[in-house]
């Protein structure tokens, strides 16, 4: 287990991340990133971050399952998890610092988007969604963050109904993190430290979480986008220049 100025801090980052997760169906790990990787290192926030997922990755998945459009999310599944050791080879090939870098511009960039109501135009295909899971699955293996390509494109796929938009979100997610912690293992990336510390936080996790879902329901969807972009800013700022 890590110290208790530590885990205090991973256990904050975990609180917002899992509201935001459960409020939106996606952005846990957006929230996660920046700070993980600053107390504990790049290889060892994607170890955190996957783990908690897969620990706390069946919450929704009952409801969400028929809601979800497995014409557009299963190929872009597929190829996530196809390119997912990808990304788990440049985190063994690149330096630390370098990738925190990158994980701080992905959460600047993605916030901004999505302030600006940003989406990956045209009707959703075959070929866009193998090469949209591509590019999130050798994301989620590099820094544990594969959303943004893909909420773009399922945001810009024309279905637009919100509750099956977070249904889609929370399938795509519930899949690609398991995939994901199976290829950190293989490469030594999950050791029983991270184990420990993914045990302790998946409770915060999931209990924000839902306390997330509930304020999907019960508040005004305009609240969402200011009060997300804000948080994923200056996580991504903190990081950046911190």
């Amino acid at each position: 287990m890590p110290d208790i100025p530590k885990f205090a801090g991973l256990a904050l980052a975990t609180l917002a991340a899992g509201f935001l997760r459960g409020y939106s169906g996606f952005g846990g790990g957006l929230v996660m990133a920046p700070f993980f990787t600053r107390v504990v290192g790049p290889a060892d926030s994607v170890a955190l971050i996957s783990l908690i997922h897969v620990l706390t990755g069946f919450q929704g998945v009952r409801v969400s399952a028929p809601l979800t459009d497995k014409n557009i999310v299963l190929p872009l599944l597929i190829s996530a998890v196809i390119c997912v050791p990808a990304g788990v080879y440049l985190l063994e090939a690149l330096e630390p610092q370098f990738v925190k870098t990158v994980v701080a511009a992905i959460v600047i960039v993605f916030a901004i988007a999505v302030s600006a109501g940003a989406e990956l135009r045209g009707g959703p295909t075959v070929v866009k969604s193998i090469l949209v899971g591509s590019v999130s699955g050798i994301l989620n293996g590099f820094c544990g963050i594969g959303g943004p390509p893909a909420v773009l494109y399922l945001l810009g796929g024309g279905r637009g109904a919100s509750n099956r938009l977070r249904a889609s979100f929370i399938i795509f997610f519930a899949v690609l993190y398991p995939a994901t912690v199976l290829t950190l293992a293989l490469a030594g990336f999950i050791g029983l430290h991270a184990t420990l510390t993914a045990v302790l936080l998946a409770p915060i996790y999931f209990g924000t979480t839902e306390g997330g879902r509930w304020c999907f329901h019960a508040l005004p969807s305009r609240w969402f986008v200011p009060v997300c972009t804000a948080v994923l800013c200056l996580s991504g700022v903190s990081m950046l220049f911190g």
